[in-house]
């Protein structure tokens, strides 16, 4: 009989692990995946103790978002949805074994359906008006994401130079420049693209060991990825706890690749993070935690910030 295994995060949050486990023989995703890139030899990779390449600065990005209020509206019998939403991004930079915040900067959107757009101002703060061609309310949500996605990869690519690594939260869709050394961290793991035969080795790595990389050919976004494990095991959680996927764009080369991957099995066991600190332990890493703490901090009070806003909506707001 099959054994119930632990998931570690806290339940406030929803699994890192989104697939179902049941792989098919070959990637569903619409795309091409090699696995021979790096060897011919799919086995777990521990790399060498003093890696190839060591860069002299880390860097970490990431961003937090924070839904104000839903607004609606009917016009001439068409129901406008809308948004109030604040975000920020930022970076955690380590160098010569310190840690300090770079470039914090925060953003507030009225995000209007329908292809509506105004700017807002509820008291002291301001919203940057964006429109949405859609109506649903999910639609909204995705804009905002992407707007902090924009705003996290175009802080990347400020961050860039020969002598950094850069760690930006999430997968590199958003990243439009293909030279940059940025690698892409993906905590939850909705897809796999690896088949049932390759994908048995993830669940078996450990701490500080990764699978070999692998190439992701979709004709958009291809890159080189790999999945690595931050932390020990514990008997009572299942295989997938504490895994990671890793990616870079393709157009750096499969050597360049590797050196990355060597590079952060060994450095982001370091920087993961404790259950005891985090409910998201070890994927969210500490410098990341921390950095979203500070960013929350900076969103302003919700409360008075909502009072503000039910403040402008009492005297009227038009589309």
């Amino acid at each position: 009989m099959s054994r119930l295994l632990l998931d570690p995060w806290s339940p406030d949050y929803e699994s890192p692990v989104a697939f179902d486990g049941t792989q098919p023989e070959t990637p569903t995703f619409g795309g091409d995946v090699d696995v021979t890139v790096e060897t011919g030899l799919w086995a777990a990779v521990r790399p060498p103790e003093v890696p190839a390449w060591t860069p002299e600065r880390v860097c970490f990005v990431d961003g937090v978002r924070r839904v104000e209020a839903r607004l609606l509206a009917e016009d001439r019998g068409e129901m406008v949805h809308g948004l109030l939403a604040s975000a920020g991004v930022g970076a955690v930079v380590c160098t010569e074994g310190r840690a300090q915040y770079d470039r914090l900067r925060t953003s507030r959107f009225l995000v209007l359906g329908s292809g509506r757009m105004r700017d807002l101002r509820a008291g002291p703060v301001e919203f940057e008006g964006v429109s949405v061609a859609g109506s649903m309310p999910d639609e909204l949500m995705n804009a905002l994401q992407q707007l902090m996605r924009t705003r996290e990869a175009e802080l990347a690519a400020e961050l860039f130079a020969p002598d950094a690594c850069v760690f930006a939260d999430g997968p590199l869709s958003y990243h439009a420049l293909s030279t940059h050394r940025v690698t892409g961290v993906i905590k939850r793991i909705f897809l796999t693209y690896l088949d049932g035969e390759h994908m048995a080795l993830v669940s078996h790595l450990e701490a500080g060991e990764r699978t070999p990389v692998f190439l992701i050919r979709d004709g958009k976004y291809d890159r080189f990825a790999w999945f690595q494990r931050l932390a020990p095991q514990r008997p009572l959680e299942h295989g997938m706890s504490g895994i990671v996927r890793l990616e870079v764009r393709a157009s750096l080369g499969i050597d360049v690749a590797v050196e990355i991957a060597d590079y952060a099995a060994l450095a982001l066991c370091l920087y993961a993070s404790s259950a005891v600190r985090d409910a998201r332990a070890p994927q969210n890493l500490v410098p990341v935690g921390a950095l979203e703490n500070e960013l929350r901090h900076r969103l302003g009070d919700a409360v008075l910030i909502r009072r503000a806003i039910e403040r402008a909506v009492a005297e009227g707001v038009e589309i």
